[in-house]
């Protein structure tokens, strides 16, 4: 995926499945939960790098790294 932002909810459990995360409709709870995150850390993002430029942001391959130790 060359695209990590941002990224609609349909492309972030597109994003999951390619970083092999599985998904079922039990587990939709948990994806809304990780999303929500994601929006969370890219508005987080965007502050920083307001006070930063230059600085890297949106590092979704680490949030995906992240995801799969929880």
């Amino acid at each position: 995926m060359t695209k990590n932002y941002p990224l609609s909810r349909n492309e972030f459990l597109i994003a999951l499945e390619q970083n092999g995360i599985s998904l079922d409709e039990s587990r939709m709870h948990e994806v809304n939960y990780y999303f929500n995150l994601w929006c969370d850390t890219m508005k987080q993002d965007r502050k920083a790098w307001s006070r930063a430029p230059g600085s890297q942001i949106h590092n979704f391959p680490a949030f995906i790294t992240w995801m799969k130790k929880q």
